[in-house]
């Protein structure tokens, strides 16, 4: 019993150590990266087995801008846990700032194919960031309704990005309808009244863009800047 409970509260060190870490890298703390790794150190004295830890140092040294020594780390994630997706998916994001775009498009394709793969709207939305540097627009909007779709509809970024998408084609009668999809999910908000506004705009509806526009509360926001600037346009 005495070994058990002193295994337990070794665990319980180590498992201190790595969450402090990981608190320090995900709000992305730049100051406290010595520190972060200083805790990481200690993790992995104790528990020199842990994925958990490799992956945290992974994304400390991309912080670092060491992507390098990132990939060896994220290779020793998935070498001690081979289903550790989500280091799949980081690497993928680091092949893709690396212009390495076929890599980085396997693995969002293994993430996309895995069912098992909880976090599977952001492969898709990777993909889809893939997809629009390759100017493959229809694939992109596959994957980023994908992508909202498998968030549940929650994800803002997803929403935005497929808009942006719409507007880069200059389909705005599809912009607006999918800005409209994502009010109803989401609700209304100063970027919704405004983004239709600019979808009725471009389609020569003026009355419906200043009706939008007249939603946007007059606060010192780049929404309300936006506002006027368009107003200003539609007087000329």
């Amino acid at each position: 019993m005495q070994t058990g409970a002193n295994q337990s509260n070794i665990s319980k060190t180590a498992q201190i150590y790595y969450e402090m870490a990981k608190n320090i890298i995900t709000n992305k703390d730049y100051s406290r990266l010595p520190e972060a790794f200083s805790y990481l150190d200690k993790a992995r004295q104790i528990e020199p087995s842990n994925p958990n830890i490799y992956f945290i140092y992974a994304l400390a040294y991309r912080l670092k801008k060491d992507d390098n020594t990132a990939k060896q780390y994220l290779d020793k994630t998935t070498s001690l846990d081979k289903n550790y997706y989500d280091a799949y998916n980081e690497l993928g994001v680091i092949y893709y700032d690396e212009k390495e775009y076929s890599k980085a498009k396997e693995l969002f394709d293994k993430l996309i194919n895995t069912l098992t793969y909880s976090n599977v709207d952001v492969a898709y939305y990777n993909r889809a960031i893939l997809y629009i540097k390759l100017n493959e627009s229809p694939k992109a909007i596959n994957d980023l309704q994908s992508a909202i779709m498998y968030s549940d509809y929650k994800n803002p970024l997803y929403w935005h990005k497929l808009i942006e998408v719409y507007f880069y084609e200059k389909d705005y009668q599809k912009a607006l309808l999918v800005i409209q999809d994502m009010e109803s999910h989401l609700g209304p908000s100063d970027y919704i009244n405004y983004t239709k506004a600019l979808c009725y705009y471009h389609l020569g509806l003026f009355d419906q863009a200043k009706d939008s526009l007249s939603k946007i509360a007059n606060t010192d926001n780049y929404y309300t800047i936006e506002k006027d600037l368009l107003l200003k346009k539609m007087q000329h």
